[in-house]
């Protein structure tokens, strides 16, 4: 197994402790820096996560990795999409909740990408799209596991679950977290840099 190490600019340290599990499978060591990262406007995850890691490799001059992820109620044409974070610090989780008392399914879905940046410059990007849709609970509930710090988790029900992600039973939310894990853009991110060593 080669000897990777890695930079991911982050300052949320839930999402560092995520990369370090998708990362694992790899033997593929992550560094956590914390960097003040402009962000684009636009509804395409991968392109701010483009614009971001070209940032951070302008002011760290070394490979690294940026993810960043967008939550898409698809009643409401897809937003807040990449704006999440803004969304969620103007409303908070009981304010999404409110929101989707406004639409017929509640249907959301999240969308992530991962960013590489090679000792080139190059960029390397793994983004989806597609991941499995869910809807948003009627209220929050962050439960009291380990895996409860995202906001978004404490109202996001996966589809067939019957409480949030962050409430699920213990063995249930391991079970959504291995499968979360297998597809991530993070670990195709670790199969590709595990692969071109």
């Amino acid at each position: 197994m080669p000897d990777i190490k890695v930079a991911m600019c982050t300052g949320n340290s839930g999402k560092f402790r995520t990369a370090q599990e998708h990362l694992a499978p790899w033997g593929i060591e992550v560094e956590q820096v914390a960097l003040e990262l402009d962000e684009i406007q636009t509804t395409s995850v991968a392109e701010i996560a483009q614009h971001k890691a070209l940032q951070a490799f302008a002011l760290l001059g070394r490979p690294l990795f940026v993810e960043d992820s967008g939550f898409y109620i698809e009643e409401f044409g897809g937003w807040p999409g990449p704006m999440v974070k803004q969304a969620l610090e103007a409303f908070g989780p009981s304010g999404f909740t409110h929101l989707a008392d406004l639409t017929e399914k509640r249907t959301c879905r999240f969308a992530s990408a991962a960013v590489y940046v090679d000792a080139r410059g190059v960029l390397h990007t793994f983004a989806d799209d597609s991941r499995r849709p869910g809807s948003i609970a009627s209220a929050p509930d962050r439960g009291d596991g380990p895996r409860s710090w995202s906001d978004l988790w404490s109202i996001f029900v996966p589809e067939g679950a019957t409480s949030t992600l962050a409430a699920l039973p213990p063995a249930e939310q391991e079970q959504m977290f291995a499968e979360w894990q297998a597809e991530s853009v993070v670990a195709a991110l670790g199969a590709w840099l595990a692969g071109s060593q």
